[in-house]
């Protein structure tokens, strides 16, 4: 939610706010506002794919600074979409101005305009998890939640939504951007305290310029400016009727700019009027035939803002039972209820069961190619399956999941067949039979829907699955993808796990470069990344060379006529993404039979692309990695070793021909690429286009506009 124009009006009107400096005490975020926040704000690159090492350590020190101040954090994230389609134009909207972005930033590389990487929540979530920060997840809209919970608790909170400058809120409300990204010290009675310096408000801080203003009339006043929920269309006639107030005493005291006279007019005009004659006179300047939708849309939105006992609460502190349901009324089993409330679960899940619509976010793709989802569609139509076959009161001929997601440029709907039976295991558990299935058949499922049943990849089982969905990416890939890119993702892996190693001080200063090689350590069986990183011969001086010489590789890369940016190369990387993600989904809902893909260990987009770059001007690639992790050491025998075993497991028809993109700056745009006739088929068959609601945003001429 976000009141139109209110947040600038705070910008202009800092005297609004106080400063406060917050320490020993409970803060509420909104942690679906956060996550972007502190991506966008880290300086962190969106262009490659996301630098998801560098989030996690964002994001660990963010939480860091708050717990020298002895704040204890409550995080609480959004759930589903709503089920009545109230906030699907804004969804739409939203997903067509992403687009856009993604459209610019694939012309040049250039990102003026930023784009949250697909795994971000995920990472954000991880870490959180890791730290034992409470998490809150809701069912649907999380703001009235996050209000109830405050005013439980006895704390602020804390967002970037302008709809919290609305809501009654005990001990106030704190924009994110306004708390100090340093430490600042106070003296607290006799003894000096950490604390984080921030803007405050509450709303007594407006009403003060506005005598005689009922506060429950702010709810009104948020509706009628609109939001998310109501198009401030709907009331454009009402406020040009509204005068500018005679007296100039606000004026005098707060900065209004044109724009925000509409703002300072309702608030002198609801001063004078209760809630029914408001109301009622708004109504009045719309057309009788619009009044009683219009009286609903005013009332719906009012609930929100207003005092709001939230079932969360008593689940929260221990003492209730949460419940959430499908459409139908059928109820989630417990175990997978408390997953969602815990946010181990997405809320992806949620609108799959609900509302049976989901949008999927577009990253940086090569538009002149299918889109980057195709890639996981498989895993996809297995989670809808699991998900949807569980409600036993659904439709069954209404099964399908609306996606809507790219088509070329334009956004556009599909319609997407859930599977309910998997070749090599046959029919998909019920959300009910999972906690009974044995560790075995999850096992058995995941490895069939990843296709790898009979693959044998010599991993450990913390990598067996990683290890197993960039397999099924290779497979699955639109096109073939060049191996370059899988070197550099497994080289990714090591460095991103020595990264830490290489901090600490040496054991061995002067140990030498070339290490003895244990054979048992190194044999077929037994080698994976950990044994790589935790073989006892390997000196920590190895770790630090390898990184440093590394490390150029993960800075932005200049892109300019002689080096232009690949769209091709982040398209490949985006597929994985998809297929990491939907298979975390899976995996979280089978109760984790294996353990989870921790992405920030996995991936850093510049880094890929950077390298990927450097060794496709490689004659020798497998001899440059070499050199750089120390020709003969025991990482450059380990990882030359690792990498060999798990590229004897894939295809040759999984990558391009070598040919295709040594030295080559760029494909050309215009380029046809061949793709695989029955993932063109499937495409057909399983993501049916229709666009018979002429209400439903599917794309917009002057969508570039927005």
């Amino acid at each position: 939610m976000g009141i139109y124009g209110l947040s600038s009006f705070f910008d202009q009107n800092p005297e609004l706010s106080e400063v406060k400096y917050l320490h020993d005490t409970k803060i509420v975020i909104d942690g679906s506002n956060l996550v972007y926040m502190l991506y966008l704000s880290s300086n962190l690159e969106c262009v490659y794919g996301g630098d998801y090492d560098r989030y996690a350590a964002a994001v660990r020190d963010y939480f860091a600074r708050f717990e020298a101040c002895s704040i204890e954090i409550v995080l609480v994230f959004d759930g589903g979409y709503d089920m009545s389609n109230s906030k699907l134009k804004t969804c739409q909207q939203r997903m067509q101005q992403r687009l856009s972005a993604a459209k610019h930033i694939a012309k040049t590389g250039c990102a003026s305009r930023k784009v949250l990487p697909i795994l971000a929540h995920e990472v954000f979530k991880d870490i959180a998890h890791e730290l034992h920060i409470p998490i809150v997840q809701c069912h649907f809209e999380a703001d009235e939640e996050i209000a109830a919970i405050a005013n439980h608790l006895g704390c602020p909170v804390a967002s970037q939504d302008s709809d919290f400058y609305i809501f009654d809120i005990k001990k106030g409300f704190i924009r994110l951007d306004s708390i100090a990204d340093s430490l600042s010290t106070q003296i607290v009675g006799s003894a000096e305290v950490n604390c984080l310096s921030c803007q405050w408000y509450h709303i007594d801080n407006l009403l003060c310029y506005f005598p005689g203003f009922d506060h429950c009339l702010l709810p009104l006043f948020g509706t009628l400016l609109g939001n998310d929920f109501v198009n401030a269309k709907l009331f454009e006639n009402f406020c040009s009727r509204l005068k500018e107030p005679k007296k100039k005493r606000s004026r005098k005291k707060l900065h209004i700019c044109k724009r925000h006279a509409k703002m300072i007019g309702l608030l002198h005009w609801l001063s004078s009027v209760d809630e029914n004659e408001a109301i009622t006179h708004v109504l009045s300047t719309l057309k009788s035939n619009k009044r009683e939708e219009v009286r609903k849309v005013i009332a719906n939105s009012v609930e929100r803002y207003a005092k709001y006992q939230s079932p969360l609460v008593e689940h929260f502190v221990g003492n209730g039972q949460i419940t959430f349901r499908y459409a139908s009324g059928t109820p989630f089993p417990p175990w997978f209820t408390e997953m969602l409330f815990n946010g181990v679960v997405s809320p992806y899940v949620i609108n799959v069961a609900v509302v049976r619509r989901v949008f999927q976010q577009t990253q940086i793709d090569c538009f002149e190619k299918p889109s980057s989802y195709i890639c996981s569609l498989d895993l996809r139509r297995a989670l809808y399956g699991i998900i949807l076959q569980s409600d036993s009161k659904r439709n069954v001929s209404q099964d399908s999941v609306e996606e809507f997601d790219r088509e070329g440029r334009n956004m556009k709907r599909f319609h997407v067949e859930p599977c309910f039976n998997v070749p090599g295991y046959g029919e998909l558990p019920q959300l009910s039979d999972i906690p009974t299935m044995d560790l075995h058949a999850k096992q058995k499922l995941v490895k069939c829907l990843l296709q790898c049943e009979d693959i044998q990849l010599a991993c450990s089982e913390p990598l067996y699955l990683v290890l197993s969905v960039i397999h099924f990416w290779l497979r699955k890939s639109t096109e073939p993808t060049n191996e370059n890119l899988l070197r550099s993702l497994l080289l990714s892996m090591v460095l991103l796990r020595l990264s830490p190693k290489s901090k600490q001080p040496s054991r061995k200063g002067g140990a030498k470069l070339v290490a003895p090689c244990n054979d048992k350590q190194m044999s077929h069986e037994t080698l994976n990344i950990t044994v790589i990183l935790n073989v006892p011969e390997l000196p920590d001086v190895v770790a630090q060379n390898a990184v440093r010489n590394l490390s150029k590789y993960f800075s932005r890369p200049v892109h300019n006529c002689a080096r232009l940016f690949d769209s091709d190369l982040t398209y490949s990387c985006s597929q994985l993404q998809t297929c990491l993600l939907f298979a975390r989904y899976i995996n979280r809902t089978l109760q984790m039979p294996y353990a989870d893909t921790e992405f920030h260990f996995v991936l850093n987009g510049t880094f890929l692309y950077n390298f990927t770059k450097e060794l496709d001007s490689r004659a020798q690639p497998d001899l440059f990695i070499s050199e750089y992790l120390g020709r003969g050491s025991v990482l450059d025998t380990a990882f030359s070793e690792f990498y060999k075993l798990f590229r004897e497991t894939v295809p040759d028809k999984c990558f391009k021909e070598r040919s295709s993109y040594r030295n080559a700056a760029k494909p050309r745009k215009n380029k046809k690429h061949a793709f695989k006739q029955n993932a063109l088929d499937d495409e057909v068959t399983i993501r049916d286009s229709k666009c018979d609601d002429p209400d439903v945003l599917l794309s917009n001429r002057f969508h570039e506009l927005l």
